[in-house]
């Protein structure tokens, strides 16, 4: 018996060994955004490695000899001070030439991307910070985005179904929001409606009177086509000062999607303005906290969306600078 023991050490010993000793020198380039430090294509061996994922990254990898990329969640101060605890729970998967983690829910999910793009993304590592010439000028430009996104996406989402149209005191703030005025700012750090200043309905409403009657002819021809034409009479243009009145006596519906869509503006501004790891996590919180019952929708799915809206106008704010952006270092982002 003690034979056989020492056979099965010495051939582990012979054979086992080169095998593990390649599995260890296997190499990848991790991507890993945390609000304690970021790794950015950092290259590593299989054995340097985090012990609680090695064992899962090497069957993922299998025999590939190619460098492969290696993406993991972001992890905010407390998890990265739970770190096992935080890496035991992530799932990973094969994608090509890339092993990443799924993340488990909408909220991670939304965490992930805004802390790749604000580490990777020229756009967002070269957005104004407060002190920047050209700060209120960019973010300004991308308030008016979101707010025309969001215009036109809630009505969407919340006319569905046609039937919704029968509630008119439901419909009418909605269409009314979506016929008003984008904010264009005021202060140089003001880039929505103050829902707390006593004129932030004349000023939304300002000259409604062709944008919402257009609003009301789609309406009106939508439930035309839908077979409604008596409720499609009850959304003729001819009625847009009636609707603007019925909105001005319960003004509350309207002012409530404005306040949230001024927060998740703010959300955004405040993840790009300062270019840190640390304005992640306020910003998923804020803008999941808005989205969530934004006039009884949950409205959480769109806020990838506009993270790609804000994106795609920061990449055109940036072709035309006052100045040259800054760029900023591994070790700012994690300040």
């Amino acid at each position: 018996m003690h034979t056989r023991r020492l056979v099965r050490f010495a051939w582990r010993v012979i054979y086992a060994s080169p095998l593990q000793s390649n599995r260890m020198t296997k190499r990848f380039h991790m991507y890993w955004m945390r609000e304690s430090g970021c790794d950015l294509g950092t290259p590593l061996d299989a054995g340097e490695l985090d012990a609680v994922i090695r064992a899962r990254v090497l069957e993922l990898a299998g025999g590939d000899d190619r460098t492969l990329d290696l993406y993991l969640p972001f992890l905010d101060a407390r998890e990265s001070f739970r770190r096992a605890e935080a890496l035991r729970a992530v799932t990973l998967v094969r994608d090509g030439n890339a092993i990443r983690s799924i993340p488990p829910t909408a909220a991670a999910k939304l965490r992930d991307r805004a802390a790749l793009l604000l580490a990777m993304h020229p756009a967002w590592i070269g957005a104004p910070p407060e002190c920047h010439p050209a700060y209120f000028r960019t973010w300004q430009a991308v308030s008016l985005a979101v707010q025309s996104a969001l215009r036109c996406w809630i009505p969407e989402i919340y006319f569905r179904d046609p039937a919704r149209y029968e509630d008119r005191d439901a419909a009418f703030p909605l269409l009314v929001y979506a016929a008003s005025r984008p904010c264009r700012g005021r202060a140089s750090t003001e880039f929505t409606y103050d829902v707390a200043d006593e004129e932030v309905l004349p000023r939304a409403l300002h000259q409604i009177g062709a944008s919402l009657r257009s609003v009301l002819e789609s309406v009106e021809r939508r439930l035309y086509d839908c077979g409604r034409p008596a409720l499609a009479r009850r959304y003729a243009p001819r009625w847009h000062q009636d609707v603007v009145r019925a909105v001005q006596r319960r003004p509350r519906p309207l002012l409530g999607l404005l306040g949230d869509e001024a927060a998740v503006v703010n959300a955004l501004v405040g993840l790009g303005s300062g270019a840190k790891m640390r304005a992640v996590k306020p910003f998923a919180r804020s803008a999941g906290m808005a989205l969530r019952t934004m006039y009884g929708e949950d409205l959480r799915p769109l806020a990838l969306r506009l993270l790609e809206e804000a994106t795609r106008t920061l990449e055109s704010e940036l072709r035309h600078p006052i100045e040259m952006p800054r760029a900023i270092s591994q070790s700012q982002l994690a300040a």
